[in-house]
């Protein structure tokens, strides 16, 4: 059974958030998203929140996901308390409960689940025991605080700024981190630079820089503004299979390319597995 936080859990959360573990090295790096500040958030305004907190039944482990999902994208931020160790007999515990989610995930439209962790750590491994799949490995750059000067010198050269950015900036207490969001068009030392310019020039935090496309243009204006080459990510995903009804009133499981779950049998519909492309 999957649930949502209940304000009995909170003291358990609390225990158990002390051997949590991020699932998202954005949010580890940087700190922008702080747990247990996250569930109060949603207690109090549930319809606002921009973090979901899900709970096992008897409220003794919990995960945390991005709300609501973007484009069927469900972004695992946090797991409390985390495993003991990688493997099988230590994971137990939580094998039934992911499986769970993925039920209730199918169930809410949601067509992935998805974390981003650094490469050389052993959450890939732990991952990979919740059904996860490695489907990219990114670059991430770093650059202590003076890189933004670094940006201003190049912004005083009279460039002007591009009018759709292809990078997200996200400020925390511990850092910035950048990140494409789309294909870069043009120069991409500019708009780096405007990007980064934006921190103030009173920023005094390292900057991440997460690259999705290792285009030789990026890597270059990356190092002229003082920023090097610092871990990978892998970016993991768990496939979630969906309900889809179908003319004549039969549902069938329409599954994405690397399936987790088949979705149970729904009314008296029959169910079958259909690979997309």
């Amino acid at each position: 059974m999957i649930r949502p936080l209940r304000w009995k859990d909170g003291h358990r959360f609390l225990m158990a958030a002390r051997a949590g573990l991020y699932l998202d090295e954005r949010t580890a790096r940087v700190s922008r998203f702080r747990p247990m500040e996250a569930a109060t958030v949603a207690l109090f305004f549930p319809d606002l929140s921009p973090v979901l907190t899900l709970a096992d039944g008897p409220g003794h482990r919990f995960l945390q996901v991005t709300w609501p999902p973007r484009e069927g994208e469900a972004r695992l931020l946090f797991m409390a308390p985390a495993p003991a160790a990688v493997d099988a007999e230590a994971f137990r515990p939580w094998a039934e409960i992911i499986e769970a989610i993925a039920g209730w995930a199918a169930a809410q439209g949601i067509t992935r689940l998805v974390a981003e962790v650094a490469a050389e750590d052993l959450r890939p491994a732990l991952l990979r025991q919740m059904g996860f799949r490695r489907v990219r490995r990114y670059t991430v750059w770093s650059g202590p605080a003076e890189v933004v000067a670094e940006a201003f010198r190049h912004i005083g050269r009279g460039q002007e700024r591009p009018r759709a950015s292809a990078w997200a900036l996200h400020r925390g207490a511990r850092g910035a981190w950048i990140e494409e969001s789309r294909n870069a068009a043009g120069s991409p030392l500019w708009d780096l630079a405007h990007t980064l310019a934006d921190l103030g020039p009173r920023w005094r935090q390292p900057v991440y820089v997460l690259t999705r496309w290792e285009h030789p243009e990026i890597q270059e204006a990356l190092r002229a503004l003082g920023l090097q080459p610092a871990f990978m990510v892998w970016r993991m995903v768990r496939w979630v299979a969906l309900p889809a009804l179908w003319a004549g009133g039969e549902v069938e499981t329409v599954l994405p390319a690397r399936p987790a779950l088949e979705f149970p049998r729904i009314a008296q519909g029959r169910s079958r597995a259909y690979p997309s492309v």
